[in-house]
């Protein structure tokens, strides 16, 4: 399958009982997205990233790396949720 968007990997920081990251992990289920989930609470070195990469420790919290090697971190679940319905919707049309 073609990436329209040269993303190479995607990484969710979550907690388990966040309803914001609740309402995003059923949106990554409902569009089959491989999305690889990093909870902070269960895995200290989650956090530490977050915190040193992104910048403060918020969840839910996507990381995407770029093919090109580029890190952006998106915080705010209604921004992660509009940015993984475009990706699928681009991912879907390159198929």
């Amino acid at each position: 399958m073609t990436n329209p968007l040269g993303i190479k990997n995607l990484s969710l920081y979550h907690y388990q009982s966040c309803p914001f990251c609740g309402a995003t992990r059923e949106v990554i289920d409902q569009l089959g997205l491989n999305i690889e989930l990093r909870n902070i609470h269960l895995q200290a070195e989650h956090l530490a990233e977050l915190v040193r990469e992104g910048g403060k420790p918020q969840v839910p919290c996507l990381r995407f790396e770029q093919e090109n090697g580029r890190i952006h971190w998106l915080y705010e679940s209604r921004y992660i949720i509009q940015a993984l319905r475009e990706y699928a919707g681009l991912l879907q049309n390159a198929a």
